[in-house]
């Protein structure tokens, strides 16, 4: 009986070293969410595969994490390419998820609180800027604007404004290609655009009435 209560109680030592140690591995981890190499990414979600810990970023895209060492977090955000950060010795992290750029990304990633609607519109229409995107998987210009250009909506070849400011009943947007007004786009062919942006803030008065329901610019390569 002696023995047997010898054995027990080393059992118990030994389970309760264990514990403590592997509790003893556990770390904190912090790190922060951004997308376009800057603009913080709120509301994203982080979890450790071996810890189970889940948590969320804050409005300044930062988060902090319980994990053990040479974990794996798993990083997602509405509209966003997912990310997988194996941890190593550091224990400060930042992890910049990629944008798919499609309208209905657009649409999840401000309603999920990721981002703001005005802060990824400049990133967007600033990337596609610099990068000069390829349209040619589109196959009509009004099919590229339905899909790129967000509070719009495309009706056969006239493009409204879902937002309408005017007082007349009329919400077709106005068309500018290279500078110049124009009353229809439906010979440019997608592959020849080199930057497209719509235009619904202050910058549209600046075309006057024509501009009040905003301006599809369109600039060819």
């Amino acid at each position: 009986m002696k023995h047997k209560i010898i054995f027990l109680f080393s059992i118990m030592m030994v389970t309760a070293i264990s514990i403590k140690t592997y509790a003893q591995d556990l770390t904190l981890v912090t790190g922060v969410v951004t997308t376009f190499k800057s603009i913080p990414l709120n509301n994203a979600k982080v979890s450790a595969a071996r810890s189970g810990q889940t948590v969320f970023t804050d409005s300044a895209g930062n988060f902090a994490i319980t994990a053990y060492p040479n974990d794996v977090l798993n990083i997602s955000a509405a509209g966003f390419r997912d990310k997988r950060l194996r941890l190593g010795r550091d224990n400060v992290y930042i992890a910049d998820l990629v944008y798919v750029d499609r309208k209905n990304n657009f649409n999840l990633a401000v309603q999920n609180g990721h981002v703001s609607e005005e802060a990824l519109r400049r990133a967007t229409q600033r990337g596609a800027g610099s990068s000069g995107k390829d349209y040619s998987i589109y196959k009509s210009i009004y099919e590229l604007i339905s899909s790129e250009i967000y509070n719009v909506r495309v009706q056969g070849t006239t493009i409204v404004n879902t937002r309408v400011r005017s007082f007349d009943s009329n919400p077709r947007v106005l068309l500018v290609v290279d500078e110049k007004i124009v009353n229809d786009i439906s010979y440019i062919n997608p592959d020849y655009v080199k930057n497209i942006e719509f235009i619904d803030d202050v910058r549209s008065s600046l075309y006057g009435a024509q501009g009040a329901n905003g301006v599809i610019k369109i600039t060819l390569k």
